[in-house]
């Protein structure tokens, strides 16, 4: 009889929440069928430029701080720093109806907790009064592949392999040329054709995995306007399934951005994340000399290159600040995400007020 009682209960809640979702909530005041939709129960939102789950979880669920939700109700987002304009963004609208206010309820022990004679029917436009357990947490995802069991990495593998670095030379085993559906656009899940660079048709094999790339530059130093070579910008990472002389094909098992025709191909390794800050040299200055996707401004979570790498004694991990020329106020803060010779990549962690390409850096505050 108590199970009975139980599940009577359950069954009451569940068509509370699912009446009171579908007439309230998921709705934008601005009804623009080109970046919302909706979908059954859900919301479906495409991330625009500039977008961070932060901006979106302040806009649709009213509070900034939920936007780990949005990350746990969209499995195909590897890493939340890095969400790219185009791909679709999902907001359950349990989610949504956890964002409203509602009254707080004295606790009610388990002896009380029996069925109302009346089940309380909300009206639409109205608020619930009656009191409603939340529902179940959204089940954890299991941590990435080589993530610590105990310690979260100050920088994902994730992170490191969607970042892009500074490169002198351009090498690619070979280029996408399209795909049997003749599209122009692939991501997750796509089979692409490709061409096989010559010199290159022994290197690529069956079975073997690829990163997708492009390139943009020449990079010229903001400062000094000499070349600084070309940025590496990751794409996705694909497996060959097919190779015939020059011809070959491949699946597209990950993707940071949506790939095209003309996108380059290189062998694909695994990074290492970076579990713990490391200390470098002090007083070490240099500049900002280009953002990824050429962004002007740079904001936090986007990812900037700078002019001093390893042969400096800079690390991953590193913290590097960004100043204001002469005075040393602090506009933002960097965490180094992987380093060449002469170059690093960095994460914004903070900006405190606007700055780009051609900031100075430096690892001392004075």
């Amino acid at each position: 009889m108590h199970i009975k009682r139980t599940l009577s209960i359950v069954s009451l809640i569940s068509i509370l929440v699912i009446s009171t979702s579908a007439d309230g909530f998921g709705q934008s005041s601005e009804d623009n069928t080109n970046d919302r939709g909706k979908d059954g129960d859900e919301t479906v939102y495409t991330i625009k430029k500039g977008d961070t789950l932060w901006d979106i979880s302040g806009e649709f669920l009213k509070n900034p701080f939920m936007w780990p939700n949005l990350w746990e109700n969209n499995n195909y987002i590897n890493n939340p720093d890095l969400i790219y304009p185009g791909n679709r963004l999902i907001i359950p609208s349990v989610i949504l109806l956890k964002t409203e206010p509602a009254e707080e309820a004295a606790p009610v022990s388990a002896a009380e907790a029996t069925l109302p004679e009346q089940a309380v029917v909300p009206v639409p436009g109205e608020p619930i009064t009656a009191s409603i357990p939340s529902m179940p947490a959204h089940p954890k995802r299991p941590p990435l592949p080589g993530a610590p069991a105990v310690e979260k990495p100050v920088v994902s593998s994730d992170t490191i392999e969607a970042s892009g670095y500074v490169i002198n030379k351009i090498e690619g085993y070979g280029v996408i040329s399209g795909s049997a559906e003749d599209r122009n656009i692939f991501a997750d899940g796509d089979t692409v054709k490709l061409s096989l660079s010559k010199g290159y048709t022994d290197k690529v094999l069956l079975g073997g995995k690829f990163t997708i790339f492009r390139t943009s530059g020449p990079v010229i130093h903001p400062r000094t306007k000499k070349k600084a070579g070309f940025i590496f910008i990751p794409v996705g990472v694909l497996e060959i399934n097919r190779v015939q002389g020059n011809d070959a094909s491949g699946n597209i098992i990950r993707s940071y951005t949506y790939a095209t025709p003309g996108d380059l191909i290189q062998p694909f390794t695994p990074a290492q994340p970076v579990n713990r800050v490391t200390k470098v040299a002090d007083d070490l200055q240099g500049y900002i000399i280009e953002a990824q996707y050429g962004s002007e401004l740079s904001a936090k979570f986007s990812i900037v290159y700078l002019d001093k790498g390893a042969a400096d004694g800079i690390t991953p991990g590193a913290i590097i600040y960004v100043i204001r020329e002469k005075k040393y106020d602090i506009m933002g803060e960097l965490r180094v995400v992987s380093v060449q010779d002469t170059t690093s990549t960095a994460l914004v962690i903070k900006s405190a007020e606007p700055f780009g390409v051609g900031s100075k850096v430096t690892t001392t505050i004075k």
